[in-house]
């Protein structure tokens, strides 16, 4: 057996024991033996991370667009992740009002302005919830142990 296997069953049986880690739960979705909802929590964590880090979640909403914010969002929602969803779908919507208001071409003459118009119109950067990666730890730990007997065995 390898290291690898050794791992997965480590973590199978950490999840179904009700005593998993994030790591437990971040092995199994390497190794593709968690629900797609869970994946794609995860992959939408991974998209965010740059724009957090330099900016906040009205940065990931700007940079990336409203279509992207509210996917994010829905996969956010599905493992329970609710004050991210949420803020992400406000997020979403003011950037389709300041859009409605201001031309691609007019934003695209001072982005820079626009995006901290933006910002002060939705109170960003701070919006006095978990960081995403925070609130999603806790989450994904929860929602897989809660749905422990539909991991297959390795």
């Amino acid at each position: 057996m390898s290291e690898e296997e050794d791992e997965i069953r480590e973590a199978i049986a950490a999840v179904r024991s009700g005593e998993a880690t994030l790591t437990h739960v971040l092995c199994l979705a390497n190794a593709s033996l968690l629900p797609q909802e869970v994946e794609d929590a995860i992959d939408a964590k991974f998209a965010m991370d740059g724009d957090v880090a330099n900016g906040g979640l009205d940065q990931v909403a700007w940079n990336q667009g409203q279509d992207a914010a509210r996917e994010y969002a829905k996969a956010f929602r599905a493992v329970g992740a609710i004050e991210n969803a949420d803020v992400l779908d406000r997020l979403a919507s003011a950037l389709a009002d300041y859009e409605s208001k201001h031309s691609k071409e007019e934003i695209g003459k001072d982005p820079v302005k626009h995006f901290l118009a933006y910002r002060k119109s939705v109170s960003g950067p701070e919006f006095g919830i978990p960081e995403p990666g925070d609130e999603l730890a806790e989450v994904l730990v929860e929602y897989v142990i809660a749905r422990a007997g539909e991991i297959p065995d390795q």
